[in-house]
C-alpha cells in the first residue's frame, strides 16, 4: 500500500511539473484569428515579424519559422493563381486579336506569331493557375492548423467571481 501511495505521488508531482510548463507558456495569451496569411489579435493585424513572435514559444516548441514559411507559400499559391489566370486570359485575347488581325491587314506570318504566342500564353496560365490552387489550398491548411494549435490551450485567468481556468477547442 505505501508502495502505491510513493507512486501516485511520485506521478503527482512529475504531471504537476509538466502541467507548470504548460500553463507558463499559455497564460495571458489572446487567440488569434488568421484570415489569408494574415494574423490578427482583437482585430489588430499584426505585421508578418510580430505575428512570428506569436509562434516563438508554441507549447515549448519554436514554430515562427514554420509561420514564415507556411506565409510565404500561401502567398506564392496565390501569386501562381491570380497570375496565370491573368496569363491565360491575356492569351486567349492575344490569340482571339491574332485571328481577327490575320483577316484584316496584317501580315500571315505576323498574324501566325500572335496566334501562337497566344497560345503559349494560355498554356502556361492554365499550368500556373492549376499549380496554385493546391499551394493556396496546402498552406493555408497548414496556417490554420497552426492557428487552431495556438488557440487551443489550457488558460488562467481573470473572471467576474475570481480567478478561473479554461480549456479552449
Amino acid at each position: 500500500m505505501k508502495q502505491h501511495i510513493l507512486l501516485l505521488l511520485f506521478a503527482f508531482i512529475g504531471i504537476s511539473a509538466m502541467a507548470q510548463g504548460f500553463l507558463t507558456d499559455n497564460i495571458g495569451k489572446k487567440p488569434i484569428d488568421i484570415y489569408g496569411s494574415n494574423v490578427y489579435i482583437d482585430d489588430y493585424k499584426l505585421d508578418k515579424y510580430n505575428a512570428a513572435a506569436c509562434f516563438s514559444s508554441l507549447n515549448g516548441v519554436d514554430r515562427s519559422e514554420d509561420y514564415l514559411k507556411y506565409r510565404a507559400g500561401y502567398k506564392t499559391g496565390l501569386g501562381l493563381t491570380i497570375g496565370g489566370a491573368s496569363l491565360a486570359v491575356a492569351g486567349f485575347g492575344t490569340t482571339l486579336a491574332g485571328f481577327i488581325a490575320s483577316y484584316g491587314n496584317m501580315s500571315a506570318e505576323a498574324a501566325d506569331a500572335v496566334i501562337i504566342a497566344g497560345y503559349f500564353s494560355v498554356m502556361t496560365g492554365t499550368l500556373c493557375f492549376l499549380a496554385g490552387i493546391p499551394t493556396v489550398c496546402v498552406y493555408k491548411a497548414r496556417l490554420n492548423r497552426l492557428e487552431e494549435k495556438y488557440n487551443t490551450s489550457l488558460r488562467i485567468g481573470a473572471s467576474p467571481g475570481g480567478l478561473s481556468m479554461a480549456i479552449s477547442f
